[in-house]
């Protein structure tokens, strides 16, 4: 039920065809990848979950049951010289270099390719074995970041290794590591500076009695001016 069979019987549709023309060369690369992000996004607008899939809902709701809507968009901002790599952070890291870092890692204990396993498995065009009731794949990389027993390890290897004069990292009062960690660890390859902000919480936790800090999450900024 992530989906209505109407809805997945044309996403399918749309990602085999996608992936076929590129294949048969009728699509070059920034083709095939407009394309595919036209499926992924129209197929978002009518999935029937809460906003990530860790699971289904237990009835279909209105956005789902609408047909689904293949758009084209616009590309306002004019394509930037980037290069973009697939891979483990800390081995990225042996091969890049620049001024400034920014980092967003997994600050919980939930797993992405849980969280977001449906559009992984669209996106790569994979028909994965999958097991249990809401049919996450066999086989998911698991991420150190979300473990609290791996979580320094990865932190410390990163921070050590990042050949970058500024690093900044977003993180959450609610994450598994505590400020004064990252305050430590970063304090020991040169100067240290947090900001913080107040942001509404995402509305499927608002209002949660367990949730720290009621309907607000904070933001941190952690900022290290790398020496040597």
């Amino acid at each position: 039920m992530y989906f209505t069979n109407e809805n997945a019987m044309l996403i399918d549709a749309g990602i085999s065809l996608v992936y076929e023309m590129y294949e048969n060369k009728q699509l070059n690369d920034q083709q095939f990848y407009y394309c595919l992000c036209s499926v992924l996004e129209a197929a978002d607008k009518v999935s029937n979950t809460t906003g990530m899939y860790l699971a289904y809902l237990k009835k279909f709701t209105t956005s789902a049951l609408k047909p689904i809507v293949f758009k084209g968009f616009d590309l306002t901002e004019p394509v930037a010289n980037n290069e973009v790599y697939l891979g483990d952070a800390n081995a990225l890291l042996k091969e890049a270099s620049g001024d400034i870092l920014y980092l967003d890692p997994p600050y919980t204990a939930t797993q992405y390719s849980n969280a977001y396993h449906l559009l992984n498995t669209m996106a790569k065009n994979e028909q994965p074995q999958v097991y249990g009731i809401t049919g996450r794949p066999e086989g998911r990389n698991i991420s150190g970041w979300s473990s609290k027993r791996n979580v320094e390890a990865e932190f410390r290897t990163l921070i050590e290794s990042a050949n970058f004069e500024f690093l900044i990292m977003s993180y959450s009062n609610e994450s598994i590591m505590p400020v004064e960690l990252i305050r430590d660890v970063m304090g020991s390859f040169g100067k240290y500076t947090v900001r913080k902000m107040e942001h509404q919480r995402f509305k499927s936790k608002a209002g949660n009695e367990n949730s720290v800090g009621g309907n607000t999450v904070t933001e941190y900024l952690h900022v290290l001016h790398k020496v040597g």
